[in-house]
């Protein structure tokens, strides 16, 4: 008798068993995908795209990104929880694959992207940089980008500033154009041009490497700069929340120590 009980009983467990991995089987895609819990786990890895910036962003002798960009990309994953890869390219081979979707993340300007309804840009800037006008001592200073009409610029390849890009150009002459901050000096010394228009940080990163030369400025604007994620990665907005979360946290911790 205590054999046949033992015999039902197990029976029955397989065949509770049997139901339950049914039932799970037959549970339509979406409904698995809706009960994933994305706050415990983000299904995804950052493909940051970044160009050769220092001292805001640059590969050291290691090939490991640092600078205050990197400093900021490493505390932010940390904290949110979602990893990332950092990838280095040219500056237009950036842009190029950001609007091709080929990488899916980015620190930049919104004027670098080509329609905004294909990405998602955090609501308030993470980092800006301050947009200067360079000249050799003894030319005559300028003051705005009005200043700038009919003169001869030297220019950085694939670069907006931050969107005034296509109004310096419209009202300048004879624009040269150069891979990088070193070479702009090095035009603006050897007077490929009048002026050059550059950004703070690097230009002044690049004449602490350089021979000394007598530059001076002026100061024509602000570049802000954004998250920017690709719209179409999965749980696009729940990653832009955490990112932004946080990068305010991150603030509220430089602002403690300062």
């Amino acid at each position: 008798m205590g054999y046949l009980q033992h015999k039902m009983r197990l029976k029955l467990h397989c065949s509770l068993l049997a139901l339950l991995l049914f039932s799970l089987l037959a549970l339509p895609v979406w409904a698995l995908e809706t009960e994933q819990d994305y706050s415990v786990e983000p299904p995804l890895l950052l493909q940051w795209g970044f160009v050769h910036f220092p001292p805001l962003i640059y590969l050291d002798e290691e090939k490991k990104p640092k600078g205050d960009l990197a400093e900021l990309m490493a505390a932010i994953s940390l904290d949110s929880g979602i990893p990332y890869k950092a990838m280095l390219f040219p500056n237009i081979r950036a842009i190029f694959n950001l609007n091709q979707q080929q990488i899916n993340f980015a620190i930049a300007a919104k004027s670098l992207v080509n329609n905004e309804n294909n990405f998602l840009i955090s609501r308030f800037p993470v980092a800006e940089i301050q947009l200067r006008t360079l000249w050799r001592t003894g030319t005559k200073p300028v003051h705005s980008i009005e200043d700038l009409m009919a003169k001869r610029l030297i220019l950085l390849r694939g670069y907006t500033y931050g969107g005034i890009r296509a109004k310096v150009e419209q009202i300048s002459e004879n624009n040269f154009e150069v891979e990088n901050h070193e070479r702009a000096l090095t035009a603006l010394k050897f007077k490929r041009g009048d002026y050059a228009i550059v950004y703070k940080s690097a230009s002044e990163y690049s004449m602490s490497m350089a021979a000394k030369t007598d530059f001076e400025y002026s100061i024509i604007g602000t570049v802000e700069l954004f998250f920017i994620l690709n719209a179409k990665v999965p749980y696009a907005e729940q990653i832009m929340q955490r990112l932004e979360a946080a990068f305010l946290r991150y603030q509220e911790t430089l602002n403690v120590k300062n």
